[in-house]
């Protein structure tokens, strides 16, 4: 059963950017990695991948894809999608990680016989219209069921770990059919690739400021107070989200009106499965006893976060 926590509900004051929201997100009822275009992915891994790096990465491209062939279950519809390389100490993706996976789907594709590696701009889309951050799917089940939302019949994970001679130990498994399978190869390894192995990738969440909005405060701060929620209704959860056991945290931007009902519904960081929709249906329904500036109801913008986890 999933639990919806109304204690870990609560009001922030993060910054956004609505006319962006807008933009981006398309429409409010829809509501990590990232992968660069290919030609910029290309020239980042040319300039910043040895060639010994490169062969290593070739040279595994070319057994991951003679154990698919050997392991895959329909060859008419077995498709392959990548997913940015983690850190293994702290789960983060990093700008090398990305770049090792932008190089490694690639390779692979030009391995493919049988198979089909999609493009990882696939996944960069499904983040960016989701708000995901990537770091936020990792784990057994998550990052396979999102693949497969997306057409993919498996999914191929690496971690990096800096060897005790300073060297990157790149780990892969492959899911999705069969015993999950993984390799190994140790990386040589620059400075500069040592540097970008630290640096987080950018994420999808929301940080530019927020525009003024005529008529609408902010709680919390000039003597606003915040907006207490008083029927607090929690978001529905399709199969796809149990199945894979998917844990985490949506945070919105909510307008609580004078009248205390909720608008203007905006999302800072999203979840896969369409969580984000189930929660904003969720949040419309919810009732407020208003903020209020010396002692009259307001209209205010609060974040909202919502924490949804598995009993």
């Amino acid at each position: 059963m999933w639990a919806y926590l109304p204690k870990r509900i609560f009001f922030l004051v993060c910054p956004g950017s609505l006319s962006d929201a807008l933009r981006l997100c398309g429409v409010l009822l829809i509501v990590f990695s990232v992968c660069s275009p290919l030609a910029d992915a290309n020239a980042a891994q040319e300039s910043v991948l040895p060639r010994a790096s490169q062969d290593q990465l070739d040279a595994l491209a070319s057994r991951v894809a003679e154990q698919i062939r050997r392991s895959k279950i329909d060859p008419e519809s077995t498709k392959f999608l990548v997913f940015d390389f983690s850190n293994t100490s702290d789960k983060q993706c990093s700008k090398l990680g990305a770049i090792l996976a932008d190089r490694f789907s690639a390779v692979l594709a030009n391995h493919a016989d049988g198979f089909v590696v999609l493009g990882r701009e696939l996944l960069t889309a499904y983040l960016k219209d989701n708000w995901i951050d990537q770091r936020d799917i990792q784990g057994e089940g998550i990052e396979l069921a999102i693949a497969r939302s997306i057409g993919a019949t498996g999914v191929l994970r690496g971690d990096l770990q800096e060897d005790p001679d300073n060297q990157l130990l790149l780990t892969l498994r492959l899911e999705g059919f069969g015993p999950a399978w993984s390799a190994g190869v140790v990386i040589a390894a620059t400075d500069e690739m040592k540097a970008l192995s630290k640096e987080p990738n950018p994420t999808f969440s929301f940080t530019a400021p927020f525009p003024v909005e005529p008529g609408v405060l902010m709680a919390g701060s000039d003597g606003v107070e915040i907006p207490e929620c008083v029927y607090c209704p929690p978001p529905l959860f399709n199969d796809l989200a149990r199945a894979s056991k998917y844990q985490g945290t949506i945070e919105l931007s909510v307008v609580v009106t004078s009248e205390g009902r909720s608008d203007s519904i905006l999302v800072l960081k999203g979840a896969p499965f369409l969580l984000n929709k189930q929660a904003i249906d969720a949040v419309q329904k919810w009732k407020f006893k208003p903020a209020q500036k010396n002692s009259k109801p307001v209209t205010v913008r609060v974040p909202v976060e919502i924490t949804l986890r598995m009993n």
